[in-house]
């Protein structure tokens, strides 16, 4: 649990109604605490999820989004072909997808995968806009993101019902110097960064554990380290998971939850 503002634009105590369920900000357990930095962050509610984008960075800070048993059982929007990755129509300067990733072997990456949005059109249209990309190596694009992708449909659909997602991708502080053989940028003008690893904090309400989370970072390699929340605030600067209560938020951010989810561990290491 971080202690940053919250300085986007939205007034404190606002009541917003322009997502798809008409919940409050305040009443959204997916959504971390909004950064007070100037000009590093702007907030866009979509209809299957929440993204934080960096102008500065051309990428996501987070993508935040509830997925549940009753919209992975409805399948009525298709995958579409690479044309539907486009610019965010809400985001200035959002990048274009002929922006060229491939001279670096990187892929678009989606953070709310395109799966996770079957339920609706609209979902899976908006799921395809750039702010909800990051570029990805080939290995763990195919391979370790797309399994966890996998395991969390899963449970979602077969054990938990309802599970809580924040996603984004973790740059150095000087962005530009990524580890060797990261490339720091990718793009026509080598200026969308390129996140070092990436990182998924996963989070539910269960009858019987009660409040519950479980944490993961991979590479561009694709390998994956386990870790707590409070483990991935302290990577990110992030305060994830803010608006559980206190007490509740304080418990499940520094324990480990991966007892409590089922098939957790085969992603670690």
């Amino acid at each position: 649990m971080l202690a940053v503002g919250m300085e986007t634009g939205i007034a404190l105590g606002q009541t917003v109604t322009d997502g798809s369920d008409g919940r409050r900000w305040a009443d959204m357990y997916e959504l971390p605490a909004f950064s007070g930095k100037p000009g590093q962050e702007r907030i866009v509610r979509r209809t299957g999820y929440t993204v934080s984008f960096n102008p500065g960075l051309r990428i996501p800070n987070w993508v935040a989004w509830i997925l549940t048993e009753d919209r992975l059982e409805k399948n009525v929007a298709s995958r579409p072909g690479t044309e539907a990755f486009v610019p965010d129509p809400e985001i200035p300067g959002c990048p274009d997808r002929q922006y060229n990733y491939s001279k670096y072997r990187y892929e678009r990456g989606h953070i709310c995968p395109a799966a996770d949005n079957k339920w609706s059109v609209t979902a899976m249209r908006e799921c395809f806009y750039m702010s909800n990309i990051c570029p990805m190596s080939r290995s763990l694009n195919h391979d370790a993101w797309n399994e966890i992708e996998e395991k969390c449909r899963d449970w979602a659909q077969n054990r938990y019902d309802t599970v809580i997602y924040i996603v984004g991708g973790i740059v150095p502080s000087s962005a530009g110097h990524c580890p060797k053989g990261i490339p720091a940028y990718v793009g026509i003008n080598d200026d969308i960064a390129v996140p070092y690893r990436m990182f998924k904090a996963v989070l539910r309400n269960d009858p019987n554990t009660g409040w519950t989370a479980v944490g993961y970072v991979f590479d561009q390699t694709g390998r994956a380290e386990m870790k707590t929340v409070d483990e991935i605030e302290e990577m990110t600067g992030f305060d994830l998971f803010h608006n559980l209560p206190d007490n509740i938020e304080y418990k499940v951010e520094a324990y480990d939850g991966s007892r409590d989810w089922y098939g957790s561990a085969e992603f670690n290491g």
